[in-house]
């Protein structure tokens, strides 16, 4: 009967001492991170959106640098110009209209460009990376010279560029919807 009594105590004895402390924090830690669902790998999206509607005749000039890392798996492009009566500009022999559109890697190389003087929506267009298959990390560089007019009411030039960064990220359960990269 001792010896039962012995071995009783001596296993109230550890499970007392493995349920509270540290111990006992340790375990519940385990039990916890054992009910959490894995991690899974996503994608987020960064958007750089540049748009402007011509109030009266100018010209303007935009210059944004954008941050590009090793993440980054896909850099595409949508362009839309629209230009009040642009087929009739030369009959009027009016200022030329025009959205310049150049952008570039963080070394300076010219990654794609575009130059219109009419009215256009090009479909989203994809950067290609560089030949390993990877963007060059860095600031990259969106250089924009526009000009046009418009007349309140009437009709007004106008153009739209976004730029659309997306990057591979890690989302955790228990981070509500967070994705970090890598």
């Amino acid at each position: 009967m001792q010896q039962r009594t012995l071995a009783a105590f001596v296993a109230l004895t550890m499970l007392l001492v493995s349920s509270s402390g540290c111990l006992g924090l340790l375990q519940g830690r385990e039990y916890m991170e054992h009910l959490r669902d894995d991690p899974k790998e996503s994608e987020s999206f960064t958007p750089l959106s540049i748009e402007h509607t011509f109030v009266n005749v100018q010209q303007e000039t935009w210059d944004e640098d954008f941050p590009i890392d090793s993440s980054v798996t896909e850099i595409s492009v949508y362009f839309k110009a629209a230009f009040f009566l642009s087929d009739l500009t030369d009959d009027f022999a009016l200022e030329p209209r025009y959205v310049d559109v150049i952008i570039k890697d963080s070394n300076g190389n010219e990654m794609w460009s575009k130059r219109t003087t009419t009215t256009e929506s090009t479909l989203e267009e994809k950067i290609d990376p560089q030949e390993n298959g990877k963007f060059l990390s860095g600031d990259w560089n969106v250089f924009i010279e526009a000009s046009g007019g418009g007349l309140a009411g009437i009709g007004e030039d106008s153009f739209l560029m976004t730029i659309t960064v997306t990057r591979t990220c890690i989302e955790f359960p228990q981070a509500d919807g967070e994705c970090i990269t890598l």
